[in-house]
């Protein structure tokens, strides 16, 4: 079965893989074409990420390139080696436990349909590789492998630093499992295999403060609002997203009556799991983010995709055909949902491109280029004062322009000039608008 997995798994990540790049993905495929002089003195002490997602991908493009579908596979190949990973971890459990987990192709099998987890598995981003380490962590942790496990700490705090929240709950979990006598000498190896962790953190900490100074420098612009600070929503959309993915209605009533069914049975099922690594992994991994994103905000759900397959392990504990059969079926919706309607896929910067054609491009401010720059448009992007009567018709960037330009100073200006709007495009939350100069 777990082949048939597996299969499945890959065959739902193919499909729909060769959506436009969104703008984080566009940052991708213009880094990793940096000479890596750039990318370490340019690109990392104003980025928020650590660099070694980024490195794997540079190399990898230069024996596949950098189309859309060669930036993806990296994160579809970490994707199906996560699948495997929960399978294996429920085999380990169903060793140790033989009631916990009655059938440990189950979890792999939810993970498989996932549609947040088919989404991530198809964005060329460093939260796949990621939620990959950790499964596969938390699989080295349980076989009590030590060597393996030291290696891969560090590997996975240059990969994404929200996820290394991980090791605080594995300290903890270890601390919990049993009394203080007899866990002393696990405890004690699971300390000594921090320790190349920690070589790795205190070489690379003069980037991280670089990058901790820069981002604390937008602590009082509306740009910090977006990137996770702790409010109700925020905590709530990462279930709502882990139960139905990037799924949304414009029927808001609907919405929220869909989400209030759906979490009751999926609240009534995983309350009756009772691993505990599991619930270690799902629920304090989610506390220790809330109280991190009081300091810096990372409160947001893509963030935490390295909880997912702690979320449906809990959930494989059920006996219950029928409440599997139901998460399945959530699944499988919400994922031929984003799979099979473009309304639910990556803003098409693809399509504003095509759209644009050799027009020039105004931007309020001198960011968010990065998409139109990968789709070659480059050349065409102006500032407003470089406007001129020329230019009959030009276009205007409206993505976040409320962060950017909250006074709206670049559409006052162009029609200050004598333009006027005759079209508004949307391409999946791209928005622009078409101006014409007044004869």
């Amino acid at each position: 079965m777990i082949y048939f997995v597996l299969v499945l798994g890959l065959m739902l990540r193919l499909i729909s893989l060769n959506q436009s790049l969104w703008l984080d993905e566009a940052t991708t495929a213009i880094v990793v074409r940096m000479p890596l002089t750039d990318f370490f003195t340019k690109f990392m002490p104003a980025d928020f990420h650590p660099p070694l997602y980024y490195l794997v991908i540079h190399y990898w493009s230069l024996i596949f390139g950098t189309s859309e579908i060669a930036l993806r596979i990296p994160s579809i190949i970490f994707g199906v080696l996560t699948i495997y990973t929960v399978f294996l971890i429920a085999k380990e459990i169903k060793s140790v436990h033989a009631n916990a987990i009655k059938w440990p192709v189950v979890p792999a099998l939810f993970l498989a349909t996932s549609g947040l987890h088919i989404y991530y598995s198809q964005e060329a981003r460093m939260y796949a590789m990621a939620t990959f380490l950790v499964t596969y962590l938390i699989y080295l942790f349980l076989k009590e492998k030590w060597i393996l496990f030291s290696i891969l700490l560090p590997i996975l705090f240059l990969t994404d630093y929200v996820s290394i929240l991980i090791l605080p709950v594995l300290l903890i979990y270890k601390q919990s499992l049993i009394s203080s006598k007899q866990s002393l000498p696990l405890r004690g190896k699971l300390v000594y295999s921090t320790i190349p962790l920690a070589i790795t953190f205190v070489a690379w900490f003069p980037f991280l403060s670089k990058q901790l100074t820069a981002g604390m420098l937008i602590k009082d612009s509306a740009w910090w609002n977006i990137l996770g600070p702790v409010t109700l929503k925020n905590v709530a959309l990462i279930p709502t997203k882990f139960m139905i993915g990037r799924v949304s209605f414009d029927n808001k009533a609907l919405y929220a009556l869909i989400i209030i069914i759906i979490s009751a049975i999926f609240i009534y099922v995983i309350g009756k799991a009772k691993n505990r690594l599991n619930w270690y992994w799902f629920g304090l991994s989610l506390l220790l983010g809330i109280i991190l994103s009081f300091f810096i905000p990372t409160l947001t759900y893509f963030r935490y995709l390295f909880v997912l397959p702690a979320f449906y392990l809990l959930l494989a504990e059920s006996k219950s055909k029928l409440f599997i059969a139901i998460i399945l079926i959530v699944n499988l919706l919400s994922s031929g949902f984003y799979l099979f309607d473009s309304r639910f896929q990556r803003e098409d910067w693809r399509g504003i491109a095509n759209t644009i054609g050799n027009k020039k491009i105004v931007f309020p401010v001198n960011s968010q280029k990065e998409a139109l720059i990968y789709y070659k448009k480059d050349g065409q992007i102006i500032s407003k004062e470089d406007i001129t009567k020329d230019n009959n018709t030009i276009w205007l960037s409206r993505y976040v322009w409320e962060v950017f330009d909250p006074q709206d100073t670049a559409r006052k200006y162009i029609e200050g000039l004598g333009y006027n709007k005759v079209l508004e495009a949307n391409y999946n939350g791209v928005v622009f608008f078409k101006y014409a100069y007044r004869n």
